[in-house]
């Protein structure tokens, strides 16, 4: 079993928050002054988000990674394109690109991505139109790996509410009935690790801690008869969807087709921690200038094995799985470019990343004395180890975790190596190409500093 180890570390420095930008503007938009087209919006927007909502409607949504789903709702809305939200987006990024989410001045829900959520990463000759619905598809896919609270109402009804993590609001503001509109905006940049900024922002307010996204049913939806549909819309007979009684006469079910780099996504397996007994007592050296993630209390899955381990998230620890399980199932299905252009050869047998506590202990150990290089290889024998720091005014916990995999993947971009068999040679040992080598393993056993 492959074994995944990191903890996080705000590393304090000043660098600019924002780069000027430029708009993209399509051929024939869709909205008077709007810059996005009609077939942009459909395939690269609605129908990302719909695919979600239909998933809902059809049962089949996981609710986080122990392969339990979300309750079928009530009445699930079509979403459908606001041209004013268009303009909205459009005025708020006002031809710049921020590295931080700008805050709606009327506070409503939002969505937003900057250029380095995958791999391997944007660049600007990317279409706008993959821009949009990889982003998308990574903000709400994190349902995959966190589940909303759901409460059974008695025998007939279940509530759905969102209760954290911030990573899961995305979903939570974007899968409620209420939300029927949305607009985007995208902005190219001139920044190697920010080629693109996206914006998108929706017609209900954010959504608190503690409210409800949906009013869900026990028993699976067969016919319309068990659908109620909010004021204003009508049932769809074929998708039970329930649209606006303008476009109520369709009766086309939702396109489904999803981004490729998505449908590659492997699933994050179950996390590996020891039996629950007490945690060892012991003394960490930790740096004054040491920050660690909040929402950590407890320790989590990894609680019963050190005494530290609330100095990690368990949702930082599936973020991590995820977003190397993502590449590792493109590299095991040859779509990892080298710096000529040509793929990585495929893998016989790639193995799904879990995650250890046993390798966090001595993560946690030395990133609490915020180094500098990684640690001695005599203090963790056959343990490999990645060190990536970043400035904190720049980086969050969460944007961090992001950012690091996709640095330690990108060397193999900048060399031609494995033409043939991936294979770690002694000249590789030092040189940038080891970090790829530490996370593309098929067997690995790593630990992971950021």
């Amino acid at each position: 079993m492959a074994k995944l180890y990191f903890i996080a570390l705000a590393i304090t420095c000043l660098l600019p928050a924002l780069c000027d930008g430029k708009p993209i503007v399509l051929v024939s938009p869709l909205c008077p002054n709007g810059n996005l087209d009609k077939d942009t919006i459909d395939n690269s927007v609605l129908k990302v988000v719909n695919k979600y909502r239909e998933d809902l409607i059809n049962g089949t949504q996981k609710n986080g990674a122990l392969n339990q789903m979300l309750p079928p709702p009530k009445g699930m809305t079509q979403l459908e394109w606001g041209c004013e939200l268009e303009q909205k987006a459009m005025t708020t990024l006002n031809g710049m690109c921020p590295t931080d989410e700008p805050a709606d001045p009327d506070g409503l829900a939002t969505l937003f991505s900057v250029g380095y959520d995958d791999f391997p990463p944007p660049t600007p000759d990317t279409p706008p139109a993959q821009l949009l619905s990889t982003s998308i598809n990574t903000l709400l896919g994190n349902i995959e790996f966190n589940p909303l609270n759901v409460v059974s109402q008695g025998t007939v009804s279940k509530t759905v509410t969102f209760t954290g993590p911030d990573s899961l609001k995305d979903y939570a503001e974007f899968m409620r009935p209420q939300t029927t509109q949305i607009g985007c905006a995208i902005n190219k940049c001139g920044a190697p690790d920010y080629p693109f900024t996206i914006y998108c922002i929706g017609n209900t307010k954010t959504i608190q801690v503690g409210e409800t996204v949906y009013e869900g049913l026990t028993d699976p939806i067969k016919s319309c008869a068990d659908v109620t549909c909010p004021t204003g819309t009508v049932c769809n007979e074929t998708t039970y969807i329930c649209v606006n009684t303008t476009s109520a006469a369709t009766t086309t079910p939702m396109l489904t087709t999803m981004s490729t780099a998505t449908s590659t996504s492997p699933t994050s397996s179950s996390p590996t921690t020891s039996s629950p007994t007490a945690a060892p007592t012991t003394t960490m050296p930790t740096s004054p200038q040491a920050e660690f993630p909040g929402g950590g209390a407890g320790g989590g899955m990894c609680s019963s094995v050190y005494n530290y381990a609330d100095r990690m998230t368990d949702t930082l620890r599936n973020e991590y799985v995820r977003l190397h399980n993502f590449r590792r199932g493109l590299l095991a299905t040859g779509q990892i470019p080298r710096k000529d252009g040509k793929y990585l050869p495929k893998a016989a047998n790639m193995w799904k990343m879990s995650y250890d506590c046993t390798l966090e202990e001595g993560a946690v150990k030395h990133a609490s004395t915020c180094p500098s290089a990684l640690s001695e290889p005599s203090s963790r024998q056959g343990i490999g180890e990645n060190l990536k720091t970043f400035p904190a005014t720049r980086f969050d916990f969460n944007t961090a975790a992001k950012k690091s995999v996709t640095e330690w993947w990108k060397p193999i971009r900048d060399v031609n190596y494995f033409e043939n068999v991936v294979v770690f040679r002694p000249f590789h040992d030092g040189a940038p190409i080891s970090s790829f080598t530490q996370v593309g393993d098929l067997l690995v056993k790593t630990r992971f500093l950021v």
